[in-house]
């Protein structure tokens, strides 16, 4: 698996491109010299934000950026730099806290690595993987065998494009009103 995480980053890299990729346990010696680096290390710069106050919950996140050490770009060449994200809050009555980590190819402050969780959280998150999960419920189906469920996964991807394509933002409100209107739903086509 290590291989092939560092060809993909050579990759984006090597086609003029950045990254913010979450790292997880899945790369423990990385995950491992990244926490290393917040206890090791001064941040390169730093991020505070509240980022929620409604329906009696605080959210505050914290985001540090750090420097790759040399031996870990030595392993790791095309990483710049670590990014530490704490979340912490109140939720429903209880206490919270919970960190993540960030590879960098290039290095950037960390209110851009905020803003980058924002704008991803915003387009990919609420927009179309909670869309597919709720409303489409997309990992309770039943459907097996990788051909079957390819096409159906991209049946469900191109019915939400050709709504949204059709000003239609809710993909509810979308399907109530086309489910029983063929003619309709052919005309996306």
């Amino acid at each position: 698996m290590l291989c092939t995480v560092k060809k993909t980053v050579k990759a984006i890299v090597k086609r003029g491109n950045q990254a913010c990729i979450g790292l997880k346990s899945n790369q423990p010696t990385l995950l491992q010299h990244a926490q290393d680096c917040a206890t090791t290390q001064s941040p390169l710069s730093r991020h505070y934000a509240v980022l929620d106050t409604t329906r009696g919950r605080c959210v505050e996140r914290r985001v540090e950026v750090f420097a790759v050490p040399a031996a870990v770009a030595q392993t790791w060449p095309d990483l710049a730099a670590f990014a530490a994200v704490q979340r912490c809050g109140d939720r429903d009555g209880r206490s919270f806290c919970h960190d993540s980590w960030l590879v960098l190819t290039e290095v950037i402050t960390a209110a851009d690595v905020a803003r980058l969780i924002r704008e991803h959280r915003s387009t990919i998150e609420n927009r179309l993987h909670w869309v597919k999960d709720v409303v489409q419920q997309e990992d309770a189906s039943h459907i097996g065998g990788q051909r079957p469920a390819t096409l159906i996964a991209l049946l469900r991807t191109w019915a939400l494009s050709a709504f949204r394509k059709a000003s239609y933002d809710s993909l509810t409100r979308a399907i109530r009103q086309f489910q029983h209107d063929i003619p309709k739903l052919l005309s996306f086509l």
